[in-house]
């Protein structure tokens, strides 16, 4: 299942929520996050950008989602999660999102952001750990990891 599936459309204009209406694509090396629309997560009540993920030959790989706030901390940090599918791993795009992600943390003002990966996951749980801390949370099935937007 994609993270799209659980998400609605956004019930206004992208400016409305704090999003920003200008994000087409963001990159870092020959990887894209190419947006594919603003969605509501109708569970947390926070906007997000929906992005799908690129490979330089032009291959979707995956997909990721960046919500600038979390329900504790609305404005204060994003949250963020995603997958490369498991043919496109260990190739450098989990870290190459994370950092285009970042910059869009840091437009957003944000000093650092959450993001998650699956126990199960050890190609992101190594590339996330290369680009930021993991945090001591517990969760049955979730790592975490707070990313500077530096």
């Amino acid at each position: 299942m994609t993270v799209n599936a659980l998400l609605e459309e956004l019930p206004g204009e992208p400016a409305q929520f704090g999003l920003f209406d200008d994000v087409r694509h963001l990159a870092h090396g020959r990887t894209k996050l190419l947006l594919e629309g603003y969605k509501f997560d109708p569970e947390r009540k926070l906007p997000l950008y929906l992005f799908n993920l690129q490979a330089s030959d032009g291959s979707y790989v995956g997909q990721y989602h960046f919500t600038p706030g979390t329900p504790d901390l609305v404005g204060d940090t994003g949250n963020s999660g995603g997958h490369v599918d498991p043919p496109y791993r260990n190739r450098g795009h989990s870290k190459a999102a994370v950092k285009a992600l970042a910059a869009l943390a840091r437009r957003h003002g944000m000093k650092n952001f959450i993001i998650t990966c699956g126990m199960d996951n050890d190609a992101a749980r190594h590339a996330l750990a290369q680009v930021g801390k993991e945090l001591a949370l517990p969760h049955p099935t979730l790592h975490f990891f707070e990313i500077p937007a530096e």
